[in-house]
C-alpha cells in the first residue's frame, strides 16, 4: 500500500519477522506486519518505513497472532492472579478463565475482574454455582445444569463454556450436569478429573464426555495416558477419534516430561497449549505460553504447529474465528517472540517430582500488541530513543 507523498499511513510496522500465522497459511516466511488504527492493515513483504508513524526491526523474530491461554485461573480459586501482569508480559492477548466463577458468582467475576482488564478474558462457568470459591465443587446440590445453561444464555459474549473439576465423589453426576448444560447451549465441557476406580478415564471420555469436549491436563501423572511401558493407552486413541480434544494444561502439578514425550512420539500431540496459571504453576515451572510452548518444541513438535495450538486453534475452540490471526482488517494481536538459542532448563511437575530437562531453545516474549496498542516491550523496540528526550525548562508543576 503507498500514497503518492509517502506521508505515514500506519500506526506500527513491524519489519522483517518471521510471520506464523495457520489461519491464512502462513508458515515462516519473512514479512512486514503494518497496523492501523486497532486493526492489522498490512502483511506484506518489504513495505516501506516512511509509511509508518513507528516501526520496530523484528528481523531474527517470531510474529504470530496474539496468543490465546485456553485454561488459566483469575477468580475464585485461592491461586488466582490478575490477568493483565503476567498474561500480557508474556505475549497472551485472550485467556480463558477455567472455572473461577459458577452461575452464582459470575457477574461479581465480570465486574471485579473481566471488565477492569486489558488482556481479553473469557470464562469456563464451573458446573459448581460457586465455582472454586472455598471448597462448593463438592457440593452436588450446587451442581445445576439448568441455572448453569441460563447464566450463559444471558451472557454468551463472555461465559464459552462450562468446567467440570475436582469433585471426589463416586458418580458421575457432576460430569453429566454439566455435559447437560453445555448440550443446552451449544457450548462445551473442558473436564479435569482425576479418575477413580468407580469414575475410569476410559469411561469418562468415551461414555460421558461428548464430541468437542475437552480434557485438560492430559500429560499429568494423575490422569495417566500412558501405561507403565510408557505406551499410550488405547482408549485415548478411541476417544481423539470421538472428537474428544486434548489440552496440555501445565499447571503446578499436571505435566510430566516422560508422559509426554511418550505420547508425542507415539503421534499423540495435544490439540490446545494452556498453561492453568496460577500463583504456584509460575513460581514453580514457569508456565507461561511461551514456556509451555517451548517444552512442546523441545518434544518434538513442529513450531508451526505449536503456533496453530496457541492460536488459531484455541479461537475457533471457544468461538472466535476473529481471534487467532494476523487476517487484514482483523483486530491487531499481535506476539512478537524470540527463538533463543542456549543452554536452558523446564521444569515439570506432579509425582514427576519437579524434573528439569535441559534443551538448547526456548521461546522468549519480546512485545505484546493487544487491539493496536503495544501493552508490552521488553527491549523498547517500539519506542524512540533516549537521546531524542526533549530539554526540560526546570519550571516547577
Amino acid at each position: 500500500m503507498t500514497t503518492s507523498d509517502s506521508r505515514p499511513i500506519y500506526d506500527l510496522l513491524l519489519h522483517g519477522g518471521t510471520v506464523y500465522d495457520p489461519a491464512n497459511g502462513i508458515n515462516g516466511e519473512a514479512l512486514d506486519v503494518a497496523v492501523s488504527g486497532g486493526v492489522i492493515a498490512a502483511v506484506e513483504a518489504d513495505i516501506s518505513r516512511s509509511l509508518a508513524r513507528r516501526a520496530a526491526d523484528v528481523r531474527d523474530m517470531i510474529v504470530t497472532p496474539g496468543l490465546i491461554d485456553l485454561h488459566a485461573h483469575f477468580f475464585g480459586y485461592f491461586g488466582a492472579i490478575q490477568p493483565d501482569p503476567l498474561c500480557l508480559s508474556t505475549c497472551v492477548t485472550t485467556a480463558v478463565d477455567a472455572g473461577g466463577s459458577g452461575h452464582l458468582t459470575f457477574d461479581r467475576f465480570n465486574e471485579t475482574v473481566i471488565a477492569p482488564a486489558t488482556t481479553r478474558v473469557f470464562a469456563f462457568l464451573n458446573i459448581a454455582g460457586e465455582g472454586m470459591v472455598g471448597q462448593p465443587e463438592q457440593d452436588l446440590e450446587g451442581m445445576s445444569a439448568e441455572l448453569a445453561a441460563q447464566k450463559i444464555a444471558q451472557r454468551p459474549d463472555l461465559i464459552v463454556g462450562i468446567k467440570v473439576a475436582h469433585y471426589a465423589g463416586p458418580g458421575w453426576e457432576a460430569l453429566d450436569r454439566g455435559v447437560e448444560a453445555a448440550k443446552d447451549t451449544g457450548t462445551f465441557v473442558m473436564v479435569d478429573q482425576t479418575p477413580i476406580a468407580s469414575r475410569p478415564m476410559d469411561k469418562m471420555m468415551l461414555k460421558h464426555m461428548e464430541p468437542g469436549d475437552v480434557v485438560t491436563h492430559c500429560y499429568a501423572v494423575s490422569k495417566p495416558m500412558t501405561d507403565p511401558q510408557d505406551r499410550v493407552r488405547d482408549y485415548f486413541f478411541k476417544a481423539r477419534d470421538r472428537g474428544i480434544v486434548f489440552d496440555v494444561g501445565h499447571g503446578a502439578g499436571s505435566f510430566s516430561w516422560r508422559i509426554a514425550q511418550a505420547a508425542i512420539d507415539q503421534n499423540f500431540p495435544p490439540d490446545t497449549i494452556s498453561t492453568d496459571l496460577h500463583h504456584s504453576s509460575y513460581l514453580t515451572n514457569q508456565a507461561t505460553m511461551p514456556e509451555t510452548m517451548s517444552k512442546m518444541l523441545v518434544c518434538g513438535v513442529p513450531l508451526a504447529d505449536v503456533v496453530e495450538m496457541s492460536t488459531w486453534r484455541p479461537a475457533q475452540k471457544i468461538g472466535h474465528p476473529e481471534l487467532g490471526t494476523l487476517s487484514v482488517a482483523g483486530v491487531a494481536d499481535i506476539a512478537v517472540l524470540r527463538h533463543a538459542e542456549g543452554e536452558f532448563g523446564f521444569t515439570d511437575n506432579g509425582s514427576s517430582g519437579n524434573r528439569v530437562r535441559r534443551a538448547g531453545q526456548r521461546l522468549e516474549p519480546e512485545i505484546t500488541i493487544k487491539g493496536g496498542q503495544v501493552a508490552w516491550d521488553r527491549n523498547g523496540l517500539t519506542r524512540d530513543d533516549w537521546s531524542h528526550t526533549v530539554p526540560q525548562d526546570g519550571r516547577l508543576p
